[in-house]
């Protein structure tokens, strides 16, 4: 019964630490870049200013850009900027496409290149840094 316990509390104590994390890593800013904009997938505006990341934009301030997924989150340096009508829309240079997996945790990579334009009015909830 002891041993019971022991476990359960352990398994408690690790999930309230993997809650805590998960939290953090979702809200934090990293160090250097600050929060200049963020949007849902309809490009609806949740936090900071389009128009401060414009002003980022022009002048020339590196741009990271961070969305997540059902299981996994992703970052990632911005290559090619575009501003076009009050909008920003970020390329992002080449990757290998991934196959992510549960049960263990582990990412195979596809043999298949994977490169985006992201942009400010939609098709995916965005972060967008700014280096200070």
């Amino acid at each position: 019964m002891k041993s019971l316990l022991i476990a359960l509390s352990s398994a408690f104590i690790g999930a309230m630490i993997a809650v805590s994390f998960t939290a953090t890593a979702n809200t934090s800013t990293p160090p250097g870049w600050q929060l200049a904009y963020e949007h849902d997938k309809d490009g609806t505006a949740l936090a900071g200013s389009k128009d401060a990341l414009i002003a980022a934009v022009v002048e020339g301030k590196p741009v990271r850009i961070y969305w997540a997924g059902t299981r996994v989150q992703h970052v990632i340096d911005a290559s090619f900027l575009t501003v076009l009508q009050d909008e920003v829309f970020a390329q992002i240079p080449m990757v290998s496409g991934q196959k992510p997996s549960v049960d263990p945790a582990h990412v195979e990579l596809r043999d298949t290149p994977w490169r985006a334009i992201f942009a400010t009015n939609g098709d995916r909830g965005l972060k967008w840094f700014v280096q200070n």
